[in-house]
């Protein structure tokens, strides 16, 4: 009987690949149709100017993320930095908080995808199909696709996202060519446009929530073929991602006009109001199909994550070892794989027979994500301050090394501090839902401390490849 196999293919992922990952991840047209009312409702007019100052505080962290990926090649990514910066029981907690996050989002695009086609067949052709089992199909999809070669996941969800992000930019493009309802205009860019500073930043807050995912590249740092490629597709995600945002919330700022922009923040479909007013009715489903082939790219781009966090994880020993096998002629982590989609399929079932509504069970994963993600963003840019200071020497500089780290946990802090305000209903307990996980990662940890105290020193030394 053969032995398992615990490593990935190394030397095939190149800059594109890895940018289309983090490109995938971000979900550049979803959070377009999706997410721009939670801006609008806060910075109104000015939403432009919140997307882009959030995208300012994501090429920080980017930033510090990359520092890291320029030293450290491992799947276990912002694990693993923790883990370098203050020892094995921090990169454990890292781990552990980043994988729920995960997870988490993982759950939300499965029941989103198919929450929001089971809505455009009730709403357009009058096909009253519940949500539950259009899941199915997307978890196969998903399986097929991740357990062959790793490219074939990044390259099509590139494909997906450039379809989708150019038919969205046209659109754009049409409605400022037109001069949307008043003209164009500077005005989105002004602080004054959010009548008040207060407005702003509540519109900052899910500003920054829409380039959630620009880190995932460095999950893929052991299979790129050389060091420079993660770093290069963190950042150049990033702000590709903040030029698309910008110009189309510029576009949609016009297209409502400064009167109408109240009317924007009360808008969950946003897109598709925008199509059929400057286009026509017959642009509603072709921007809907749109969103969802972004959406396919986002559940592919969250499942490679979330699979190599655990790979990682379970290779190390910090997370049961099946975990840390990859498959023998691919050498893709497929137990892995297998398990986040598992979980995403019992999830769904559970909040399919709680609540039934899938806006609800996507509202409260979606917001458990996001306190998650935000809480490690900031670990990492802290983490960033102290170990540049300890490992650059003669290169440590304060504009690279503490400037732009800072600004990387400012940000992703007032984001952190929208999050968990009272949002209503079941979605005030996602804060407790956090914090039950952390409890039990510091008890899992504490455990493993007195029972296995060699496992424990060990994470962190096999999670990386050779930087040379």
């Amino acid at each position: 009987m053969s032995e398992p196999v615990y490593k990935l293919r190394s030397g095939i992922i190149t800059s594109l690949d890895a940018a289309a990952q983090s490109v995938g991840y971000i979900g550049p047209v979803f959070v377009i149709a999706f997410v721009t009312t939670y801006v609008a409702a806060g910075a109104g007019f000015a939403t432009p100017l919140a997307v882009f100052i959030g995208g300012i505080g994501s090429i920080a962290v980017g930033y510090v993320v990359a520092l890291f990926a320029m030293r450290h090649r491992a799947a276990g990514s912002l694990y693993t930095y923790l883990g370098k910066a203050f020892g094995p029981v921090f990169g454990f907690m890292g781990g552990w908080i980043y994988i729920f996050a995960l997870l988490a989002s993982m759950v939300a695009i499965v029941i989103g995808i198919a929450g929001f086609i089971s809505s455009f067949l009730g709403d357009f052709f009058e096909l009253p199909i519940q949500w539950l089992p259009f899941v199915i199909p997307e978890v196969v999809l998903l399986f097929v696709v991740s357990y062959f070669d790793i490219r074939w996941s990044t390259r099509l969800q590139l494909a997906l996202v450039a379809i989708s992000t150019l038919a969205v930019l046209i659109f754009a493009a049409v409605i400022v060519w037109s001069g949307g309802a008043e003209g164009n205009s500077i005005e989105p860019f002004l602080p004054s446009s959010a009548n008040g500073f207060g407005n702003l930043a509540i519109g900052l807050i899910f500003g920054m929530g829409m380039y959630i995912g620009y880190e995932s590249a460095a999950v893929l740092a052991e299979e790129a073929k050389h060091k420079q490629a993660i770093p290069i597709a963190i950042i150049g995600a990033v702000v590709l991602a903040m030029i698309f945002y910008v110009f189309v919330t510029y576009a949609f700022a016009i297209g409502f006009g400064k009167a109408g922009a109240t009317a924007w923040g009360q808008d969950p479909t946003v897109l598709f109001t925008m199509a059929a007013r400057y286009l026509g009715p017959w642009a509603v489903p072709v921007m809907f199909t749109m969103a969802i082939i972004d959406a396919i790219a986002i559940s592919m781009a969250v499942l490679n994550t979330v699979a190599r966090v655990l790979y990682a994880m379970g290779r190390d020993g910090a997370l049961p070892r099946i975990l840390g096998r990859t498959q023998k002629k691919y050498q893709t982590p497929h137990i892995a794989n297998g398990a986040v989609l598992i979980i995403a399929l019992i999830f769904a079932g559970i909040l399919s027979g709680v609540g039934g509504s899938w806006e609800v069970g996507f509202s409260f994963m979606a917001g458990i994500a996001s306190i998650a993600i935000e809480m490690i963003y900031i670990c990492v840019a802290v983490a960033g301050l102290f170990y540049f200071k300890r490992v650059m020497g003669e290169d440590y500089s304060l504009v690279k090394h503490v400037m732009i780290p800072f600004i990387a946990i400012i940000v992703p802090s007032a984001a952190l501090y929208g999050s968990l305000q009272p949002q209503g209903g079941i979605l005030n307990a996602a804060p407790y839902v956090v914090l039950f996980w952390i409890v039990l990662g510091i008890g899992i940890i504490y455990y493993l401390r007195s029972s296995n105290p060699e496992m424990i020193a060990q994470i962190g030394r096999d999670m990386e490849i050779d930087n040379n």
